[in-house]
């Protein structure tokens, strides 16, 4: 499943100009931070930093 899921997801961001991905799901946080050096945060995470909260861990500041 992590090879299905990753592989669909370089294909989307080799399209795209994405620079982070978020995903609701903890399991799949992982498994795809694990596989990818796009960094991966929680949905959470990214919407408190974009009405102001701090700049998530795994982000380049």
């Amino acid at each position: 499943l992590k090879d299905r899921r990753l592989g669909g997801i370089d294909g989307v961001l080799s399209e795209s100009s994405a620079e982070i991905i978020a995903t609701g799901n903890i399991g799949c946080l992982v498994q795809l931070a694990s596989g990818t050096s796009t960094p991966v945060v929680h949905t959470v995470e990214l919407l408190d930093w974009a009405t102001g909260g701090p700049c998530p861990e795994n982000l380049p500041h």
